[in-house]
C-alpha cells in the first residue's frame, strides 16, 4: 500500500471526484454517489467516538483536500481560502475504501481533537495504476474577536484631574488657569513746568500699589530725591519736584509693589532721565 501524494496523472486514465466539465457546462455530482461520500462519513463515525461536536463540513478545506490530491479541474473550491489554521493527511490504496480506512486511522487523533471544528475531503482514481488517492483537511476556526463589556451601570465616574462622582452627574468644569500676578503696570510721565517738574505715575492693574520714587543726579551735582507714596488701582498719583538746574541730569526710578494673593510682589517698575534743557 502506498502512502504518498501523486506528483501527476496522465489525463485518460484519471478520474477525479468533486465537478465535473461535461461540453463546457460545470454540474454537481449526485450527492448520494459521489465516492466523497465515503471518505466523509468515516470522519463523521471517527469523530463521534470522541467527547467533541461534530465536525463541520467546509468546502474551503474541500479545496485544500482537492488541491493536495492533485484535483483542478473546473468546479473544484480552491485552495487558500480557509482562515484558521489547517491539518492535512493523505494516503493511497485500492479500493478508496482501503485508503480511507488508512487515513482515518492515521489521522484519528487529529479528527478527534476538539480544536478542530471543520473539515473538507478530497480523492483521485488512477485506473491505470488500480490506485486511489484520498486526502482530509481539518481546520480550527480563528479566534472571534473580543466582544467589549459595556460598563456596568451605576458605576462611578472618576473625572479627568477631580474628584470620582455618582453615575449620572456631571464632571465639573475644570477651575480657570492660576491668574498670573502683572509685571508691568506701571507708567511714568515727567513734564517741565517753569521751574518745577510735574510726574506722573500711573498704575494699570487691579491691584492697588506702593510705590518709591527715586532720582539721582548722574554727576552727583544736585541732591538726591526720594518719596514713597500710593497709587489706586487703574489709577495714577501727580507728584511734583524743583527742576533740575542747569547742567544737571537726574535718573529717575519708579517702582511699585502690591499684595497679590497674599503675597507683597513687584508689579511694574520704570526708568527715565530728566534733564535740565
Amino acid at each position: 500500500m502506498n502512502h504518498v501524494r501523486p506528483s501527476h496523472f496522465s489525463t485518460p486514465a484519471v478520474v477525479f471526484t468533486g465537478a465535473l466539465a461535461l461540453s463546457g457546462v460545470i454540474t454537481a455530482p449526485v450527492a448520494q454517489a459521489s465516492p466523497l461520500d465515503g471518505i466523509r462519513a468515516a470522519v463523521n463515525a471517527a469523530r463521534s467516538g470522541s467527547p467533541c461536536g461534530p465536525l463541520n463540513y467546509n468546502f474551503d478545506l474541500e479545496g485544500e483536500a482537492q488541491h493536495r490530491v492533485g484535483n483542478r479541474l473546473p468546479g473544484v473550491p480552491p485552495a487558500g481560502q480557509y482562515k484558521g489554521r489547517v491539518y492535512q493527511g493523505h494516503a493511497s490504496a485500492d479500493p478508496t475504501s482501503r485508503a480511507t480506512e488508512i487515513l482515518v486511522n492515521e489521522m484519528r487523533p487529529q479528527i478527534t481533537n476538539c480544536s478542530y471544528q471543520d473539515f473538507g475531503v478530497g480523492m483521485a482514481r488512477d485506473d491505470g495504476e488500480e490506485m486511489s488517492f484520498v486526502s482530509i483537511a481539518l481546520g480550527e476556526p480563528p479566534a472571534a474577536a473580543p466582544v467589549p463589556v459595556p460598563e456596568p451601570a451605576g458605576r462611578p465616574i472618576k473625572c479627568t484631574g477631580g474628584p470620582t462622582i455618582p453615575a449620572g452627574q456631571t464632571c465639573p468644569p475644570k477651575p480657570p488657569p492660576a491668574e498670573m500676578a502683572p509685571t508691568n503696570a506701571v507708567t511714568l510721565d515727567i513734564r517741565r513746568e517753569g521751574l518745577r517738574a510735574k510726574v506722573t505715575v500711573g498704575n494699570t492693574s487691579n491691584l492697588r500699589a506702593q510705590c518709591t520714587y527715586n532720582a539721582k543726579e548722574v554727576n552727583g551735582l544736585g541732591i538726591p530725591v526720594s518719596r514713597n507714596f500710593e497709587v489706586n488701582p487703574k489709577g495714577t498719583t501727580p507728584l511734583e519736584f524743583a527742576a533740575p538746574l542747569p547742567g544737571q541730569t537726574y535718573t529717575v526710578v519708579v517702582a511699585c509693589g502690591a499684595d497679590f494673593n497674599g503675597k507683597n510682589v513687584e508689579i511694574g517698575r520704570v526708568q527715565q532721565d530728566f534733564s535740565s534743557f
